[in-house]
């Protein structure tokens, strides 16, 4: 008797579509990760160049800044 394997295309499609999602996932990762570290060169530029009250600004932009990383904290 032959054997039907219609689970085949399906497992494709599932391999697929995991593939994709994946792709999607570091895709925004990468683009999380270099927005990230530009703000944050930009921040320890402009500590540098000021003093004063800017400063302390932009000391707790930085700060703000990292703990965006936590889910529930807005920057």
């Amino acid at each position: 008797m032959p054997e039907n394997n219609s689970t085949s295309p399906i497992y494709l499609l599932v391999g697929i579509l995991a593939a994709a999602i994946v792709f999607g996932l570091m895709y925004n990762l990468g683009t999380f990760i270099n927005e990230f570290s530009q703000e944050l060169r930009y921040l320890n530029n402009e500590i540098k160049r000021s003093r004063g009250s800017e400063r302390k600004y932009y000391i707790s932009k930085r700060r703000r800044l990292w703990l965006s990383l936590i889910p529930f904290i807005k920057y």
